[in-house]
C-alpha cells in the first residue's frame, strides 16, 4: 500500500488561508468601535459613545443617543457626589446624612437640567445581514455647564458656603482631570 503525502506548499496554504479566515472573524466588530478608542473626556467635556440598536435606524440613532446621556450622567452625578461629600468634609459635616441626601438630589436635578446641552459630535451606522441597524453616537456635555449648573443649584440653599463649594469643585475637578490630556 502507497502512503499519500500532502505537498508542503498546499499544506502552508490551507494553514495559511485558515488563519486569516479565523483572524478576519475575530476583528469583524473592530471595524466601527476603533474610530472611538480614543473619545474619552477630558479637561472640557464629559465624553461618552452611545451605542443604540433596532431594525429602524432612527429609533437605533435614538437609543444610542439615550445610551450616551445615560452614561455621562453617571460619570457627571459621580464627579458631583465626590464635590458633596468633599464640602461636607470642609464644612464639617460629613456626618449628616440628611444634608448629604438633600445635596445629592440637587446635583441629580443639576446633571439633568445640564444634559440638555449635550452635543453630537458623529454618527456611524451599520446594518447586518439580518436587518438591525446599529448605530453609535459620539456624544458630550461642557464640564463647565454641569459645574455652573450644579453650583448655581447649591448656591439657592440657605446654609450653604461659596467659597468653600468652589474650593472643592476646583479640587475634585483637578482630581478627576490627572492624567487626562
Amino acid at each position: 500500500m502507497k502512503k499519500k503525502y500532502v505537498h508542503p506548499l498546499a499544506l502552508f496554504l490551507l494553514l495559511l488561508t485558515s488563519y486569516l479566515c479565523l483572524e478576519g472573524c475575530s476583528t469583524k466588530g473592530k471595524f466601527i468601535k476603533d474610530p472611538f478608542e480614543d473619545y474619552v473626556s477630558d479637561a472640557l467635556f464629559f465624553r461618552t459613545v452611545g451605542k443604540g440598536e433596532d431594525a429602524d435606524m432612527s429609533r437605533a440613532k435614538s437609543k444610542a443617543l439615550h445610551n450616551g446621556k445615560v452614561e455621562i450622567a453617571r460619570s457627571a452625578n459621580s464627579v458631583c457626589q465626590m464635590v458633596i461629600l468633599d464640602y461636607l468634609e470642609q464644612i464639617g459635616k460629613n456626618t449628616d446624612l440628611s444634608l448629604r441626601e438633600q445635596y445629592i438630589s440637587v446635583s441629580t436635578e443639576s446633571v439633568s437640567r445640564s444634559l440638555v446641552n449635550v452635543e453630537t459630535e458623529e454618527v456611524i451606522y451599520s446594518k447586518d445581514k439580518k436587518g438591525l441597524h446599529t448605530c453609535y453616537a459620539k456624544i458630550k456635555v461642557e464640564k463647565s455647564n454641569v459645574f455652573d449648573t450644579f453650583a448655581g443649584n447649591m448656591k439657592e440653599k440657605d446654609d450653604l458656603n461659596a467659597s468653600i463649594l468652589k474650593q472643592a469643585i476646583d479640587k475634585v475637578v483637578t482630581t478627576v482631570n490627572k492624567g487626562k490630556p
